[in-house]
């Protein structure tokens, strides 16, 4: 509809006037904002293509963190990762997402979450749901229910069929092979990216790779994993040679010291002469000094 322009006649013009443009306000008042509705919260989430059908969020004992969020299919089985500046909102469509908070779900491999029980009961042969099972993180039992999962423990496991029941026993031994196996190729993965300094030196290299794999274990695993390694401790000569920086600071010191004492700016001639005809005069200040006669 084209906008209403004004029709006014010399007469009663201020009166038209005030008609018109309280029409053409009307017109053009907006909508009313919708409330908010819980319902079309939304989050931005980064995961593989085609994964989030038939997921479910669950919460898990992690390791060494204490607890975190992962995500659960017959497919795929990620960590939750939460990136947030505390300042961030997007926008979609014609629409505001307030919290912009960044969800990655990042593959996981699920044998790191069930170490820690399977350690537990190291000695004997168990089924999977007396393994698997904790009063505080009861979705543990989703796990022990993921037909993908149970195969994957397989490769760290001594596995028995009995009556048509499975049941399991870690053996440390497959188990740190396993984790060798996985230190060995995060290695390879890691040395594009790495400096030259570490990896000219095989030990210190061992060293940084390995803080990466231990994010994935319990302190007790992470040490025996870590003898199993062989990662040696960093020696004194990785660290800063703080007696170095002190005789640098000496030094900068004393060369302090020794600078020359900075010139004094040459004189002009009008300032000499100046000089040269205040001699013998009084200083402005002597004539408001107290008279001593």
């Amino acid at each position: 509809m084209p906008p209403k322009t004004r029709k006014a006649k010399k007469e009663d013009g201020v009166e038209q006037d005030e008609e018109v443009a309280e029409e053409i306000l009307e017109e053009t008042k907006p909508a009313k904002l919708p409330e908010t509705d819980k319902g079309y919260e939304r989050k931005i989430v980064v995961a593989k293509a085609g994964s989030l059908p038939n997921s479910r969020i669950i919460k898990l004992r992690h390791p060494k963190e204490g607890c975190a969020l992962f995500r659960i299919s017959e497919d795929n089985f990620d960590e939750i990762l939460a990136v947030n500046d505390g300042h961030r909102s997007f926008f979609y469509g014609e629409s505001v997402i307030e919290n912009g908070t960044i969800h990655v779900f990042a593959a996981y491999n699920p044998i790191f979450i069930c170490l820690p029980y399977l350690e537990k009961i190291e000695s004997k042969f168990v089924e999977i749901d007396e393994i698997l099972k904790d009063e505080q993180y009861e979705d543990i039992k989703e796990l022990a229910g993921n037909q993908r999962v149970l195969r994957t423990l397989e490769v760290i496991c001594d596995v028995k069929d009995v009556l048509n029941v499975k049941l399991f026993r870690l053996n440390r031994q497959k188990m740190l092979e396993w984790i060798s196996g996985k230190f060995e190729s995060l290695k390879k993965q890691m040395e594009s990216d790495a400096h030259k300094s570490l990896l000219d030196c095989a030990e210190a290299y061992d060293r940084h790779v390995f803080t990466f794999l231990a994010d994935f274990l319990s302190p007790e695993f992470s040490q025996i994993v870590k003898n199993h390694l062989k990662i040696q401790e960093a020696t004194s000569s990785e660290n800063v040679d703080m007696s170095m920086k002190r005789r640098a600071t000496e030094e900068d010191e004393f060369f302090e010291k020794e600078k020359p004492a900075a010139k004094k700016p040459k004189e002009s001639i009008q300032t000499k002469k100046l000089q040269a005809a205040s001699k013998g005069t009084k200083s402005i200040s002597s004539f408001f000094g107290k008279n001593t006669n």
